[in-house]
């Protein structure tokens, strides 16, 4: 039997899964298209996240960028360090206060995500051109709503991240 909160659950509602299964297929189509591109790269999934990171919030200290990835500071700095080595990010000191060193892409950093972008974005936008002006309006605003949505949930909680 389901509790009533179960039954009260996103996860538990027929039309919410069946979105997420469209979303899915979405996602899978244009996966087969860019995966060529991550077989390339020398980066792990937890080196990309931080880069991902570091571009979506802008620069910021060691400290900041292992709360938004959930894990310790002391764990980052291996992963910085190869980074660093590998030309995507740099530490740039605090003028100011000494004691702060920022992280920052550096210009390969960035064009690996314009390329990563490119990859896609032709497909996608050749599929989205074939939709009429008003839905890709349509398109634009819920997909804005989606994304304010997400932005506003709180992180997730440790019993819902991959174990």
């Amino acid at each position: 039997m389901v509790s009533a909160k179960a039954a009260a659950s996103p996860l538990h509602d027929p039309e919410l899964r069946s979105i997420m299964e469209v979303w899915g297929r979405q996602q899978a189509a244009l996966a087969a298209d860019t995966s060529g591109f991550f077989i390339h790269l020398d980066l792990t999934m937890a080196q990309f996240r931080a880069l991902t990171m570091i571009r979506r919030w802008g620069k910021m200290t060691g400290r900041e960028l292992a709360g938004r990835l959930g894990v310790t500071p002391g764990t980052l700095i291996p992963l910085i360090d190869r980074l660093e080595e590998g030309g995507y990010l740099r530490r740039v000191p605090d003028l100011k206060d000494r004691r702060i060193t920022w992280l920052e892409l550096t210009s390969k950093g960035e064009q690996l995500f314009w390329r990563l972008f490119r990859a896609g974005a032709r497909k996608v936008m050749a599929a989205i051109a074939k939709l009429r002006p008003a839905d890709r309006r349509t398109l634009r605003r819920i997909l804005n709503l989606i994304a304010e949505n997400i932005e506003t949930q709180p992180k997730l909680a440790d019993d819902d991240r991959p174990t």
